[in-house]
């Protein structure tokens, strides 16, 4: 164990035992007042709710009549305002979404015990206790909005998110886009579920994984504002997932769509163009199905989900050619049937809530994808020879986090999270030889830059398999007036990646006259590690009467490198050795010159 692995497991179970938890839930604050005016402190405010497994959650409020009760999950809540010799209150149906502080004020009269004055209205709709710039998908909005279904494609919906290619009808939904908000690109994205980070190692943080979007009761999109407890400036997303309940429900979600649904934009201008066909999807279907429930009614609840996406695209000017034409120096000549692009993704989600005590909770979840892509191409491209295939060996992301309310005062939570997204990109069935052979000097990638075409083999084949893993936790200080926070995080991983092609050599023609040919170092296999990623944050919620300031500090400690890797010869390359090396070399310290005096 590396000496930053070792203080970080030290840290961790000092902490949390087990990415730490942002805000990933919902407050409730307020100022208890009696018919006078006069703050009243030692007021017991207790909060009701089915979507709390413990059933209630209660504060006192301190010397300036404040209270403050933080973990909250979304849902419709009751809240109860009791002291001796006042009549209660009781504050009946609020909504309380995910990510938000709703301010309900009281004021108790003097009176006996057993009176209790209900109070019904709407729920407050404003945060004025948080500067995040938040916007929350609920279950009926992820549910009845037209979209892929995807974290980005619901993204779009979000004022000030933009994706650098817009997922038109779901058209997107099986490759990654990127979302990005105030100039920040994807790689300040941070990706949570129920507060625990699950951004991947690719493209330094920027590839996600495909969630199951029937796992999440709701989707916090916040575009500015986030604490110090997230490192990232970017985009975050907080995917508040489904508990289950007491009682046993299901739900499903069917969508289809077809050619038929689609308009076709293929105008004279782009004909004129040369453009033969334009995008399209040839066929899309997604059902999903879920069901939660109790294991043990109020301790340990259960929800599962399961999807079956599968999208067919036909992407432009990308026809299968006529077996036997073209010749040895062109692709086959384009035929009149359209190449087809297969994507699926199934995804199997299950989700454990335990309530250990009525103030401890333990939750995890696992969430399991199988994704494959028969024929990745683009306009020019051959689908018989040069399109590619991927698979995903493993693609999954899960969590298990601990929560304790301590006291009244005291929040203690931690997490650990994991990420893996291993994917390969190969070339179709019997195109990719095997190193050595006749056909392996011959079925070489070829181009025709002049034409735009591409046949005969992928330019390189690869393998990707970022490994990503986070741990942290945190500790809060809750008081009417404050809502302190300490925490740290650490993510650390791996990144393997293998390259390979046919010939080890790419040929360019122009016209289908031999232009240029690439020589290629491969085959190549080579490992990133990510040591430690780690950060130390202290945050305030401080509310001084009708003024909340929101402030906080963080350090953030980076180390990366790389391990002794070897790399088999080629065909124009001997065998190599790299390493070890760091990605960030402090420099070497200078030595003092010496000067010497004749005598």
């Amino acid at each position: 164990m590396t000496r930053h692995r070792a203080w970080g497991v030290v840290a961790f179970v000092l902490l949390g035992l087990l990415p730490a938890a942002a805000h990933a839930q919902s407050s409730l604050t307020g100022i208890v007042k009696d018919s006078s005016g006069a703050v009243l402190p030692g007021v017991t405010v207790e909060a009701a709710s089915p979507v709390l497994i413990e059933k209630t959650r209660s504060a006192i409020t301190d010397s300036t009549g404040a209270y403050r009760l933080t973990d909250l999950r979304p849902g419709v809540y009751a809240i109860t305002f009791a002291l001796e010799g006042f009549s209660t209150v009781k504050r009946d149906g609020l909504e309380l979404p995910a990510n938000f502080t709703m301010t309900i004020n009281s004021e108790l009269k003097v009176g006996a015990l057993e009176e209790t004055l209900t109070v019904t209205g709407s729920s407050p709709t404003v945060d004025v206790q948080s500067t995040a710039k938040t916007q929350v998908l609920n279950r009926d909005a992820l549910d009845s909005i037209p979209t892929g279904r995807t974290i980005q494609g619901m993204g779009q919906l979000i004022t000030g998110v933009s994706l650098n290619i817009p997922d038109v009808g779901g058209s997107r939904a099986m490759q990654q886009t990127y979302m990005s908000t105030h100039g920040l690109g994807a790689s300040q994205t941070t990706v949570q579920v129920d507060g625990l980070m699950v951004n991947g190692l690719d493209g330094d943080g920027a590839v996600q994984n495909y969630f199951n979007s029937s796992m999440s009761q709701e989707m916090v999109y916040a575009t500015s504002g986030a604490g110090a407890d997230v490192s990232g400036g970017g985009v975050r997303l907080n995917m508040i997932p489904r508990d289950g309940g007491n009682t046993l429900k299901g739900g499903a979600f069917l969508g289809y769509q077809d050619q038929s649904f689609q308009s076709s934009n293929l105008t004279d201008s782009l004909k004129a163009r040369g453009v033969k066909t334009p995008d399209g999807i040839a066929k899309l279907y997604n059902v999903e199905g879920s069901v939660g429930g109790p294991i043990k009614k109020d301790q340990i609840w259960f929800f599962g989900s399961a999807r079956a996406f599968h999208l067919n695209t036909l992407p432009a000017d990308a026809l299968v050619g006529i077996p036997g034409t073209g010749g040895v120096n062109a692709a086959p000549t384009p035929g009149t049937e359209r190449g087809v692009d297969p994507q699926k993704i199934n995804s199997f989600q299950a989700r454990l809530v335990w309530q250990i005590s009525q103030k401890t909770k333990l939750s995890a979840y696992n969430d399991r994808i199988l994704k494959n892509r028969g024929s990745d191409m683009t306009a020019g491209v051959d689908p018989a020879t040069g399109s590619a295939v991927w698979t995903s060996p493993i693609y999954t992301t899960g969590s298990i986090k601990l929560t304790s309310t301590v006291t009244n005062r005291v929040l203690v939570e931690g997490g650990f999270s994991t990420n893996y997204e291993r994917y390969n990109i190969v070339m179709q069935p019997g195109i990719e030889k095997a190193r050595g052979t006749p056909e392996w000097y011959t079925q070489v990638y070829k181009t025709d830059s002049a034409l735009g075409t591409q046949w005969n083999a992928l330019s390189q084949t690869y393998g990707r398999y970022p490994d990503r893993f986070s741990f942290g936790g945190a500790i809060s200080y809750i008081t009417g007036a404050h809502n302190v926070k300490f925490g740290i995080q650490d993510t650390f991983g791996r990144y393997r990646r293998t390259d390979g092609s046919n010939g080890d050599i790419r040929a360019t023609f122009i016209n289908g006259i031999a232009s240029t040919a690439q020589i290629l170092n491969t085959p190549v296999a080579r490992r990133d590690l990510l040591h430690v990623d780690a950060g130390f944050y202290a945050q305030d919620s401080w509310t001084l009467k009708r003024m909340t300031v929101n402030y906080g500090a963080r350090y953030e400690h980076f180390s990366s490198g790389i391990p002794l890797e070897t790399a088999p010869a080629g065909r124009y390359t001997a065998a190599r050795t790299f390493g070890p090396a760091s990605a960030a070399p402090r420099p070497r310290p200078r030595r003092p010159r010496r000067s010497r005096r004749a005598s």
